[in-house]
């Protein structure tokens, strides 16, 4: 399901070599079978997200030292444009939850609060999974 998601968000012409896969296990593992070289880690600010994901890069540096035993991947974070800082998988689900409370009682299902903040080609989708 989120792998149809991410298919359908990265469907633009400039992501033609972009794919996306479910990954089950150890993200590092995959990443090897794959011969990356890189991990890229998108954030929102190093204030709303960077001691969680220090803790998730300690982990993926440690874990292929660990239980490879290979080398640990590079990681490259990508912080977001300041305007998304306030976004969170926790906002989109409370506005997918807002909207089939709404739908419940014959409200108008407008998606344009949340097409501000996913792909307009996924917020089906998205209210589908988190509604």
């Amino acid at each position: 399901f989120f792998q149809c998601i991410a298919k359908q968000s990265c469907a633009n012409p400039l992501c033609s070599d972009s794919f996306s896969e479910v990954v089950h296990g150890y993200i590092w593992r995959y990443a090897k079978i794959q011969n990356a070289s890189l991990f890229f880690r998108g954030i929102r600010t190093w204030s709303a997200d960077g001691p969680e994901e220090r803790h998730l890069q300690i982990l993926n540096s440690w874990g292929p030292l660990l239980l490879g035993p290979v080398w640990p991947l590079k990681t490259i974070f990508l912080e977001g444009d300041p305007k998304y800082r306030d976004v969170s998988s926790t906002v989109v689900r409370r506005i997918c939850e807002d909207r089939r409370k709404s739908r419940e009682h014959g409200g108008d299902m407008n998606n344009d609060e949340l097409s501000r903040l996913v792909p307009e080609c996924v917020v089906e989708k998205v209210v589908e999974a988190y509604g």
